[in-house]
């Protein structure tokens, strides 16, 4: 398998049941104002029942995180009574 790596997701268009998943690289960042400047570097092109899955198990994987986050605040605070 190729990995491919990203640094956000830009846009997502779907026309005739096919979604297409624009991705950009960032190109630099201006340290004075922080404004990033990106540019496209990948396009995703799946079948729309492909994306509901991608959303469904995106969905789970924030859902995770949020949990261990959760917990780490949990343990930091407990660490400090």
């Amino acid at each position: 398998m190729k990995d491919l790596f990203v640094d956000r997701l830009v846009n997502v268009s779907v026309l005739a049941g096919v979604a297409r998943l624009d991705f950009a690289r960032v190109d630099s960042v201006n340290p004075e104002d922080k404004k990033i400047q990106m540019s496209n570097s990948y396009r995703v092109a799946l079948p729309l029942d492909a994306l509901v899955h991608l959303a469904e198990q995106s969905s789970k994987v924030v859902e995770e995180l949020k949990k261990q986050a959760a917990n780490q605040s949990e343990a930091q605070g407990s660490e400090l009574n």
